[in-house]
């Protein structure tokens, strides 16, 4: 089989059609379309798609992500994306391409007649990109049920070079959460600023309080990021006006930490209502859990890229996050590992969600060696 021809073509047919979260009908469709031809078993589950290769009662699962992005690709390639306004500009299409690869080794492998010790999934995942599909294929049949040894993903990396991959054991990767406050006060006229309660004042200072969580409430070695990204107040420069929105977000890789910073948003609040005047309302929401690494699977890591033939780094960790967590929150073991793509000689160096990242395919043949070699070291054959 000709590998590297197998995973420009995939990845060039899948970069065209990047589609939403939730409506990746079309990436469905070529994935399924694959899995029937190669006869392979798989389950719908909404957009994503679960392919069975049945061997021992153990399974092992690996995952690829599915959806683009809205952004307008900038790349100018022949195989750029042909939907307007949309874009692969992530590496899912790479990530899947990878695996149907792993899916073609894996049915040429059986329909030899060499049975598989151990069964694997292979799950092609919709709505990693914000809306936490993985969510919904971890709470269905097709994965709950099975008595899992392993859960495996990487993910494109262009700040580390083609043919290095990196990861490390406990968390790689952030819990997140939405955090969005809503300030009222009493508008009026700027020039008669005594009459009102001024919410863009109460607002700057209510951001500036925040911060004071992280630095004077926190240890020094707890992991923690608070930060606001939008404040929208008024319309008009002469009016103070009734309310103010603010949206930001919290990231911390031991969920703990959220009941303290929770706990001291709302004391902040409540004090800020009674010295300034206003009511102050807080929404909380906490969503993708940290990616927690197995100490144990992370030894089968750096085991399998030694005998894939990659450069590793130890201690690589995601700076956001990642809702490949999803599958390890009913006591599943996982592995998310990071897969090199720079190549600074081809100019391959944008990084994720730029109209202008790209990567060449050839660094999926690393991450591809790195997932056959944990086949192995698992005993699946």
């Amino acid at each position: 089989m000709d590998i590297n021809g197998f995973l420009k073509k995939t990845r060039e047919d899948l970069h065209r059609i990047p589609e939403k979260a939730l409506r990746e009908f079309k990436t469905a469709e070529y994935i399924r379309g694959f899995l029937d031809r190669n006869r392979i078993e798989y389950t719908a589950v909404g957009t994503s798609t679960v392919a069975l290769f049945r061997g021992g009662p153990r399974w092992l699962a690996f995952r690829a992500d599915i959806d683009g992005l809205p952004v307008a690709e900038e790349t100018g390639r022949a195989f750029a994306s042909e939907h307007r306004g949309m874009m692969h500009a992530c590496g899912h299409d790479g990530h899947t391409a990878n695996l149907l690869l792993l899916a073609r080794r894996l049915r040429e492998r059986t329909a030899a007649g060499r049975r598989l010790k151990r069964s694997v999934m292979l799950i092609f995942q919709a709505a990693e990109e914000g809306e936490g599909g993985a969510r919904a294929v971890a709470r269905h049949r097709v994965f709950s049920s099975k008595k899992l040894d392993g859960v495996f993903a990487l993910h494109l990396a262009p700040g580390m070079e083609e043919g290095a991959a990196g990861s490390a054991a406990g968390p790689v990767s952030y819990q997140n959460c939405d955090l969005d406050i809503e300030i009222t006060g009493r508008g009026c006229h700027g020039a008669q600023a005594f009459r009102g309660i001024d919410v863009i004042l109460v607002g700057a200072k209510l951001v500036e309080a925040y911060q004071s969580i992280v630095s004077r409430n926190l240890k020094p070695e707890d992991v923690a990021v608070l930060s606001i990204g939008s404040f929208h107040a008024g319309g008009a420069r002469n009016i103070i006006p009734e309310t103010a929105k603010l949206a930001g977000t919290i990231r911390v890789t031991d969920k703990e930490l959220l009941k303290l910073i929770r706990a001291r948003l709302e004391a902040i609040n409540r004090g800020f209502e009674t010295a300034y005047g206003v009511r102050i309302k807080m929404r909380f929401r906490p969503f993708y859990p940290a990616i927690v690494n197995s100490a144990e699977l992370y030894g089968v890591f750096l085991r399998s890229a030694r005998k894939a033939g990659a450069k590793i780094y130890e201690n690589a960790r995601l700076s956001g996050s990642e809702d490949f967590s999803f599958y390890l929150q009913k006591g599943a073991k996982g592995l998310y590992f990071l897969l090199g793509s720079k190549n600074a000689r081809k100019g391959l160096v944008h990084p994720l969600h730029s109209p202008r990242f790209d990567f060449d395919p050839a660094a999926l043949e690393t991450g591809n060696g790195i997932f056959w070699e944990i086949l192995r070291e698992m005993g699946a054959f």
